[in-house]
């Protein structure tokens, strides 16, 4: 251990943000069109089923497209610097790492970050994905996170149960846990369960895990094929947060309904309005396609900070989800 120790965690979604892991767009290939992937818009999922039963090499297929996603998770980053957060880029899959878990999905990506593992507090999870393409991203952020851990003596590292095999994927028993449907709120843990995202099965894993630190977790339903709680809501500071209501099947869990909330539209939901980035209480990293959220946010003394993600979007997520925090404070 070094002589003055990292202090690993993440211990909010709006808490000061000092450094995170952001993804890259090298080699994106997306499976076959399945199931698994129906949350994905009309165009590329046409892509996919035109191309048969191979993966689509997304560099090739849409050349411009895929510049424009480099170029913007580059301005992701480039903002964070600016906002004085340290930034890491994942590194490349290794030729052995692409054809893990082929014969169950083909394809593999690593844009986004935040799904395949999770940090709550100092522990840093590596999760079951649906999505059996994706779960050898775990990979190249282990070798970036353990020298992290490594140095903090307080830190903790676990790797839930692997999912069963199962055809098609993700489908099965899982266990599914997914780092995009997982919010903190001090020690409130929120995480969606729905068709297309976490199950029972994970988060009663979470709940056996976690909560002996003193962390209550509160599964939080989705109605319809939605990928991530994340995509539904976020909170933005201590009582307040931005949803698509009716996408949440219960409401809002308990410890955040006298929140005040900046309701959007199913629109604003589908372009991923609620996915960009807290980078403290007043600073939120929003694309500036949302003028109308942007006003909001302004009105409750938060600062929109502009920051292009429609090109990451296009592959189904944003800013939030090409971001893992691996430290980020309480307040």
């Amino acid at each position: 251990m070094s002589d003055t120790a990292f202090e690993f965690g993440a211990h909010s979604d709006f808490g000061t943000l000092r450094e995170v892991i952001v993804g890259i767009a090298d080699g994106l290939t997306l499976p076959p069109f399945g199931k698994d992937l129906s949350h994905y818009n009309d165009e590329l999922r046409e892509a996919l089923v035109a191309n048969g039963n191979k993966p689509l090499d997304i560099k090739a297929h849409f050349p411009e497209r895929w510049e424009q996603t480099a170029e913007q998770m580059a301005g992701v980053a480039a903002t964070y610097e600016r906002f004085g957060v340290k930034v890491h880029r994942v590194r490349p899959y290794t030729a052995e790492e692409t054809r893990h878990l082929e014969d169950l999905q083909q394809g593999w990506s690593q844009l986004y970050t935040a799904d395949p593992v999770f940090v709550i507090g100092k522990h840093y999870m590596e999760v079951s994905i649906r999505r059996a393409y994706r779960r050898k991203e775990v990979y190249p952020l282990r070798d970036m996170v353990l020298p992290m851990i490594e140095d903090d003596p307080d830190a903790h590292y676990v790797a839930m149960p692997p999912a069963a095999p199962w055809t098609p994927s993700g489908e099965g028993p899982g266990p599914f846990l997914e780092g995009g449907d997982i919010l903190i709120h001090g020690q409130d843990i929120f995480v969606g369960e729905g068709e297309l995202c976490s199950n029972v099965a994970g988060i009663a894993w979470l709940k056996r895990y976690i909560e002996r630190w003193g962390y209550k977790v509160h599964a939080v339903p989705i109605k319809g094929p939605i990928l991530h709680a994340l995509g539904i809501m976020c909170l933005l500071r201590e009582g307040l947060l931005m949803a698509h209501l009716p996408s949440l099947a219960e409401g809002l869990p308990e410890p955040l309904k006298d929140w005040d909330v900046i309701e959007i539209t199913e629109d604003e939901m589908n372009a991923h309005a609620t996915v960009g980035v807290s980078l403290d209480d007043k600073h939120y990293m929003i694309d500036p396609r949302f003028n109308r959220v942007m006003d909001e946010l302004g009105k409750r003394g938060i600062e929109p900070v502009p920051t292009p993600c429609d090109a990451i979007g296009f592959w189904g997520g944003a800013i939030r989800c090409i971001t893992l925090p691996v430290k980020r404070d309480a307040t």
